[in-house]
């Protein structure tokens, strides 16, 4: 398929829905919640489609369906002279009226999908740089494999969830969205706890930075909290670096 994500939308709505692997979409197919009439956003031509047109996506979805027959138009001639600026009326005309387009006025959606397909990177490099933050203070402790030793530190377990993230992220697996903004949660309440404690108020907004990017960035199509998470994660990451790395 050309895509890992599928992003979905019927016709009649502007918002779309997703990301979903091919296996939540045949869930959704089964469900009745997604049929050959709904849109899917084609990464590679950067447009939405019909699902009822890609023969592959469709075949997947709806195994046991039979491809619909279109009957051949029938040319009707009347009594009336075309203009030289008559054309009959093309699917993408249809589908263009369906959205809401006209010849001057791009889709919103496509930008908003595009939006929330890059989103996945700022939350790669949050995660990333927080779990050098957190790990490359105490790799010799991480390198000991000393269990005391590493329960002693156990910030340390933070910043192995959060490489673990980073690397699961990059092979863009969208399932460990719900895991990434869990993360998020428990590295804000957990780094900030041990910053209070040690006197150290400032580098908790660094946290509470790092933590709400990083979870828009796992839930956010939009192309306002894209830029928001991209900012807050990477920031409030890069600030709790210098931190960690200088403490």
């Amino acid at each position: 398929m050309p895509t890992l994500e599928y992003y979905i939308r019927k016709p009649e709505e502007t918002e779309a829905r997703g990301p979903f692997s091919i296996e939540q979409l045949t869930s959704l197919a089964k469900e009745g919640q997604v049929d050959e009439a709904t849109l899917y956003y084609d990464a590679a031509e950067e447009t939405w489609a019909l699902i009822a047109n890609d023969k592959a996506l469709r075949d997947l979805l709806f195994p046991t369906k039979k491809s619909l027959r279109v009957k051949p138009k029938v040319i009707v001639h009347t009594l009336s002279t075309a203009s030289v600026d008559d054309r009959p009326i093309t699917v993408s005309d249809l589908l263009a009226a369906a959205d809401g387009r006209t010849k001057d006025h791009a889709d919103p959606a496509i930008a908003l999908t595009r939006a929330a397909t890059i989103r996945r990177y700022p939350a790669l490099i949050s995660t990333v740089i927080c779990a050098a933050a957190f790990i490359m203070p105490r790799i010799d402790v991480a390198l000991s494999m000393d269990p005391l030793a590493m329960l002693g530190a156990p910030i340390l377990f933070l910043g192995i969830l959060h490489l673990i993230l980073g690397i699961i992220l990059a092979l863009s697996a969208t399932k460990a969205y719900p895991f990434v903004r869990f993360a998020a949660m428990l590295g804000f309440g957990f780094v900030s706890t041990v910053l209070y404690f040690e006197g150290q108020y400032f580098p908790i907004l660094y946290a509470a930075a790092a933590s709400v990017g990083l979870y828009l960035a796992a839930s956010s199509i939009k192309i306002t909290g894209s830029i928001t998470s991209a900012v807050l994660c990477v920031l409030g990451s890069l600030g709790l670096a210098f931190h960690f790395l200088n403490a």
